[in-house]
């Protein structure tokens, strides 16, 4: 599969015949408020940068701000693995140790498991056609909460999941039951949105905004009529996952409240198939339950090699309800003596049970920090089990 690249893309693919590379520290470039996405310290001051001599005098400078970082630094290993040479490379020691770290750790071993096998760009079954099955119990889990907000106390009769993303939800309130139409939504971000009909009057409408990410999920819900809006946010932290819930009606906040949803030994996630949406041979070793029942898996494995940290992280979110997982993995090489960080073999894929007994895996394509083996073979194809 292809995609058209820029000409920054071009030129880094096109980077042969390594002279000299060197990775070092902007001390006090930027402050970072929070943890990202590539895993760096949140309490670390400046960014890490690399230059690259190559070829004929040709020269690359990028720092982790730019874009196509990971893109060079994915490159950069590659050539220094396959180099036959790769002490005749100019490199100071420190920066030599981050690049030795990567070659006593190859890419995730899974990933060349499905390398060997023959791929489609056609699926068995469309991931979309489960998006509603995903988010029937997140649906569940907010409208019957909204409805305690607004003093009206229901519980779930029965769901229906239909067509396109079209089903239903029936509520008793009071003795009487209710039907409210559901349907879900994509951005082309990858947030879903999930509308609720006929709630809590006939006409209006609840809606629930969804995100989530490598370790943490979003959601803000809100009902025009009723004048209620919350929020949601759950953040996996150093001793569980940090709860927070919010909701305000008509300008003036109404609950407030915040907690730990503590790990749990892996073993308790008890459908033995929703195990089989998990890579082989990853060791997960902690889980947690959100309110709702969506699973989150995460597994971290580290070794050391010299003054270099190698940290291999996998997460996974297991929607039990549509037998469908989203797993994520990367690895982080850290050098405690220079605090240059290098993020490489990024993964992202989707998984689901089908009827039929057998697994559908998807790649992502297009994510930054991916392996040769991933953007060449894996990415935007379709596996199944046999």
């Amino acid at each position: 599969m292809f995609h058209r690249m820029t000409d920054t893309e071009i030129a880094i693919r096109r980077i042969e015949n390594l002279r000299m590379v060197a990775v070092y520290e902007f001390t006090e470039a930027v402050r970072r408020k929070e943890g990202n996405a590539h895993g760096t310290d949140p309490d670390r001051d400046g960014c890490t940068a690399v230059t690259v001599l190559y070829g004929d005098d040709e020269q690359i400078s990028m720092s982790e701000l730019d874009p196509y970082y990971e893109t060079l630094v994915g490159r950069l290993f590659e050539l220094y693995q396959k180099s036959k040479n790769p002490s005749a490379i100019l490199m100071n020691e420190k920066t030599r140790e981050l690049f030795e770290s990567g070659q006593y750790t190859e890419e995730a071993h899974f990933q060349r498991e499905f390398a060997r096998k023959t791929g489609s760009v056609t699926p068995e079954v469309p991931m979309e056609s489960l998006d509603l099955k995903r988010f029937l119990p997140l649906a569940e889990y907010v409208l019957t909460s909204a409805c305690e907000l607004t003093g009206n106390k229901a519980t779930v009769v029965k769901t229906h999941c239909g067509w396109r993303g079209r089903g239903s939800i029936v509520l008793n309130k009071g003795g009487s039951d209710t039907l409210h139409p559901v349907t879900v939504t994509r951005d082309g971000g990858g947030e879903y949105r999930i509308h609720i009909g006929d709630w809590p009057e006939t006409a209006d409408e609840l809606r629930i905004d969804f995100k989530s990410d490598i370790d943490s999920v979003d959601l803000a819900f809100s009902a025009v009529k009723a004048q209620l809006t919350g929020r949601f946010r759950f953040r996996r932290a150093a001793d569980g996952f940090d709860a927070t819930y919010e909701a305000s009606r008509k300008g003036s906040q109404v609950y407030y409240n915040r907690e730990t949803i503590p790990a749990e030994p892996f073993e308790r996630i008890a459908d033995d198939g929703m195990r089989r949406l998990l890579p082989a041979g990853v060791a997960f070793s902690e889980a947690y339950r959100l309110p709702w029942g969506l699973w989150y898996a995460v597994s971290t494995e580290v070794s050391r090699y010299r003054d270099v940290t190698k940290k291999d992280f996998c997460s996974a979110f297991l929607y039990c309800e549509a037998g469908y997982s989203e797993v994520m993995s990367w690895t982080i090489a850290d050098n405690a003596k220079t605090n240059a960080v290098i993020r490489k073999n990024s993964v992202r894929m989707k998984r689901a049970l089908l009827r039929d007994g057998r697994c559908e895996t998807y790649f992502e394509p297009d994510i930054a920090g991916a392996s040769g083996i991933y953007k060449t073979e894996l990415a935007g194809k379709y596996f199944l089990s046999e």
